[in-house]
């Protein structure tokens, strides 16, 4: 039977701990096991937060940080490279950002039929004939070597999570790195710009938020592989709406709380008091998709002690 292992890509900073606990929690609470929480570094000591998921049960292994390339502030570039770096002998890699919980079990063992393909979870905005999207495209495709025809062939979305045949998790970061790389760099993004990417006050240069997406997208072309499409995700775009029960076996396995929601906003949650302290302190869930992160920040609150 096919192994696999969920592999969640942070960094050493205060935003990223308090998600990487709760995810360390949540993978444990609904899936039965620990994920691989990789922590990209500059050979700093780690925060205490992730001591705390070791002892905990669960597993931190460390890399180096990809973030900055040619004075090119990006971030998502060590999210491809967490797929370089992680050591494990399972047989596929389900790769999370560390914004997500369980809402309930996922059968990642039916995602793929064979050992080339990768899975992308649906979103909406990763449209091709979008006009921002074809322009990049245009644009990134000649450089990629990838022909734009077939992006809009066989259109795929970039969404996390991904499951990924260990076999390639060599080759398909590389091409990822170097697919992020031929988007072109957008003007310096100013602090409110960066906290509606969740880049989290990075300054200077960047890429588009897309180009990590894409890139992958990219990649898989270049390498010959073949895209599959979930539909596990939702977020909290809406996150004041109730929580879809499971009714039917069509709601959501996992939330993505990427969206600055007045149900829950995690950009709040930016520096030491706060991931200490202020996040464990969410209020009651209330039944909406954003109260279902705030009763989860709570249980975990009780399971770090």
């Amino acid at each position: 039977m096919a192994r696999f292992q969920v592999v969640v890509s942070t960094e050493n900073n205060p935003y990223l701990v308090w998600q990487a606990m709760l995810f360390h929690y949540s993978c444990l609470h609904y899936l039965g096991h620990s994920a691989i929480v990789v922590v990209h570094t500059d050979a700093e000591p780690l925060l205490p937060g992730f001591q705390r998921i070791v002892a905990r049960g669960g597993t931190v292994q460390t890399a180096p940080n990809y973030r900055n390339v040619g004075g090119v502030n990006y971030p998502p570039r060590n999210t491809a490279a967490s797929l370089r770096h992680v050591q494990t002998d399972a047989d596929f890699l389900v790769l999370c950002d560390p914004d997500m919980i369980f809402l309930q079990p996922v059968a990642f063992d039916q995602a793929l039929a064979s050992d080339r393909q990768i899975s992308f979870d649906h979103v909406s905005y990763m449209v091709p004939e979008a006009d921002h999207s074809r322009s990049n495209l245009e644009h990134v495709c000649p450089l990629a070597g990838v022909p734009l025809e077939d992006i809009l062939k066989i259109p795929c979305s970039g969404g996390v999570p991904h499951v990924v045949p260990r076999q390639w998790q060599q080759a398909l970061s590389d091409q990822w790195l170097r697919c992020q790389e031929v988007f072109p760099v957008i003007s310096p993004w100013t602090q409110d710009m960066a906290a509606s990417a969740s880049l989290q006050c990075h300054h200077g240069p960047q890429k588009d938020w897309l180009a990590t997406m894409w890139g992958l997208v990219l990649a898989v072309h270049r390498l010959g592989l073949e895209s599959i499409l979930t539909h596990w995700c939702t977020t909290n775009y809406n996150g004041t709406q109730p929580l879809a029960p499971d009714d039917d076996g069509a709601a959501p396995k996992m939330l993505h709380y990427c969206y600055a929601d007045a149900g829950f906003n995690k950009h709040a949650f930016d520096n030491l008091q706060a991931a200490d302290h202020t996040v464990w302190q969410a209020a009651p869930d209330d039944g909406t998709i954003s109260g279902a992160v705030r009763r989860q920040l709570r249980e975990a609150r009780l399971f770090y002690g």
